[in-house]
């Protein structure tokens, strides 16, 4: 089964899942070849992500004129601060944005270049300090912060499920972080006074609970990709 055809199956799981609700999918190419990118714009993807910045800005020079003028490039890596600069201008989205640090990093560098970067804050869905994002308790008195930030946009949240309730299938578990993304989501829009739109969620072994949940945005990879 090629891409095309692959893309067809996500595009029906997104009418089934979310309905009328517009959902942008992310190819995550970062193990594509440029000719599997390519085969996928052609399959009509707009929308590519990639976790290391290198990678993406060399994966960019190697798109035809004509093809990259229409494409949006996202980074859904965690994000160094010393490849902060690099990014400024090159995507429309940051996908990862897990501390204040690095947002102030990305409102100065964006300021300085006379841009806005949209941005989604990462939460740590799985409660576990050791991984990225954000814990529960900490997101408000973040966001607070970060809304004087006038070099980035904070569009809306990011999250991945723990990879054991995404490998195993667990519905219940899935529903349950994803849902819960939701609706801290709703919460923040209520107590920070701003509109977020954008729910990041779902990659290819949980897209479709994420959908249910509310997603706006799908990463997927593999189940795109693969051999």
């Amino acid at each position: 089964m090629g891409i095309q055809n692959r893309l067809a199956e996500i595009q029906e799981a997104i009418r089934t899942h979310a309905g009328d609700r517009p959902v942008t999918l992310v190819a995550v190419s970062k193990y594509a070849s440029i000719g599997q990118m390519l085969e996928a714009y052609e399959a009509g993807i707009r929308h590519f992500g990639e976790n290391k910045v290198q990678d993406a800005l060399a994966k960019m020079e190697q798109f035809p004129p004509d093809m990259a003028r229409n494409i949006h490039w996202h980074f859904i890596g965690s994000l160094q601060a010393n490849k902060v600069k690099k990014t400024v201008g090159r995507f429309e989205w940051i996908h990862a944005i897990d501390s204040v640090k690095l947002a102030e990093a990305v409102s100065r560098h964006n300021l300085a270049a006379g841009s806005v970067q949209k941005v989604l804050l990462q939460i740590n869905l799985s409660d576990d300090p050791a991984r990225h994002g954000f814990l529960k308790e900490q997101v408000t008195a973040a966001l607070g912060e970060m809304m004087s930030f006038k070099g980035i946009a904070v569009c809306g949240l990011m999250g991945m499920a723990p990879a054991e309730a995404s490998l195993d299938g667990d519905a219940q578990a899935l529903k349950g972080v994803f849902c819960g993304l939701r609706d801290m989501r709703d919460r923040l829009q209520g107590d920070c006074e701003i509109d977020l739109p954008e729910l990041s969620m779902g990659m290819s072994h949980d897209f479709t609970p994420a959908l249910s949940c509310g997603a706006t945005i799908i990463r997927i990879g593999n189940y795109l990709f693969k051999n």
